[in-house]
């Protein structure tokens, strides 16, 4: 009996990833139609800790997109290298932020925060400083927010370079099912949407008052998920992209340790939460912590292929068994069309050969956060 229940949950939670993704490949996402909204003034707050390789790049995504209304404020947080000269000599405002016992994105954010307040601008636009703006992105997020006076997450994506391995190439493939494909989804079955680092719109509203939660290692979905609870929206829109070049191998695991870690703690802390208050009227929290609790792909398959010869082996072709089966097909089919739809740029036929061999190096960071589960914000290592 234990058995067959954890069969019908693992089916459920895989049967609902692979909806999102067979949603998710079919759905129109944009927030608003062709003809944009009027946007406001916004400003653009850009958090930077040791960026001298990236930081120029990022600002001039950013300068090039600002009109004498805007502005663009980097934080410079416990830089040792020279990203706030590299900043200020672009035409970026920059203050700079030392207190070495407190480190990561969450205290830079909080610090730039306290320096805007009262400062002009109807919306504040964060995008991280190895992150590229594409044209348009900011006017089309700044616009969205002040349309609908929400929360706007903009389509946030990975890019492998030419001479990328397979590892960093399938986790690129990764990062956009979850921050495009799965938004889409969400977007349309919630009319939700998720925070996720970078791209991030806020109305000036919100922004003054919210306070970033520090300690956090995905301090950006923990603030999506607190506005929603709080009755605030926070929409997806697909058509502000921003792209970061995606790291080195080493770089990678770590980052992805960081991130699957920090969503499995946020999967426990606001689970709960939200499915009280959607039991309390507002049920479509309910999808939206569905979402979230399904945990990282490979750890999900891990978990559902040794559980199917476990059911197997207990309860023969029973029907838990056969939903399990049934639910790991139809993920197939839908991560191929997710694939075939957006991503096969990212990763060629030939590189899906290996897939099997990222599930192997990506199983001990689902198998850390049993054991060792990573607690410190630790910067991502960049290429050279």
């Amino acid at each position: 009996m234990i058995v067959a229940a954890f069969c019908i949950g693992a089916a459920a939670l895989i049967a609902f990833l692979a909806l999102e993704c067979l949603i998710g490949t079919g759905t129109d996402g944009s927030a608003v139609p062709p003809e944009w909204p009027e946007r406001p003034a916004f400003t653009v707050l850009m958090p930077a800790h040791d960026e001298t390789l990236v930081i120029a790049a990022a600002v001039r995504a950013v300068m090039e997109q600002l009109t004498e209304f805007d502005k663009l404020l980097v934080v410079a947080d416990n830089c040792s290298d020279d990203t706030a000269n590299i900043a200020r000599n672009l035409g970026a405002d920059v203050i700079e932020r030392v207190d070495p016992s407190l480190r990561g994105k969450g205290h830079a954010l909080e610090f730039g925060r306290a320096f805007l307040r009262g400062q002009p601008g109807e919306v504040v636009i964060i995008v991280d400083a190895d992150c590229l703006a594409e044209p348009g992105a900011l006017a089309k997020l700044a616009a969205v927010a002040a349309k609908y006076n929400a929360v706007v997450q903009g389509a946030y994506l990975m890019a492998p370079p030419a001479d990328a391995s397979t590892k960093v190439r399938i986790s690129c493939f990764a990062f956009l099912v979850k921050n495009m494909v799965r938004q889409r989804a969400m977007q349309h079955l919630a009319g939700s949407a998720l925070l996720q680092g970078s791209g991030m719109a806020f109305p000036r509203r919100i922004f003054d008052t919210i306070e970033w939660q520090a300690a956090s290692l995905v301090e950006d979905l923990d603030m999506g998920l607190d506005l929603l609870l709080a009755g605030e929206r926070v929409r997806f829109e697909e058509d502000a992209l921003f792209v970061s070049a995606a790291s080195s191998d080493k770089g990678t695991a770590s980052q992805r340790r960081r991130w699957e870690h920090g969503m499995l703690h946020s999967m426990r802390r606001f689970v709960p939460a939200l499915l009280v208050r959607a039991l309390r009227g507002n049920w479509r929290l309910a999808l939206v912590a569905f979402d979230l609790m399904v945990p990282p792909t490979v750890m999900l398959l891990a978990g559902a292929l040794l559980l199917l010869p476990i059911g197997l082996a207990t309860e023969g072709l029973s029907l838990p068994v056969l939903l399990l089966a049934l639910a790991l097909v139809l993920l197939g089919f839908a991560l191929a069309r997710a694939w075939k739809a957006e991503a096969r740029s990212i990763l060629p036929l030939g590189s899906v050969a290996q897939i099997p061999a990222y599930f192997f190096w990506k199983l001990p960071i689902a198998i850390q956060f049993l054991v060792s589960r990573e607690k410190q914000w630790i910067r991502t290592e960049r290429e050279s």
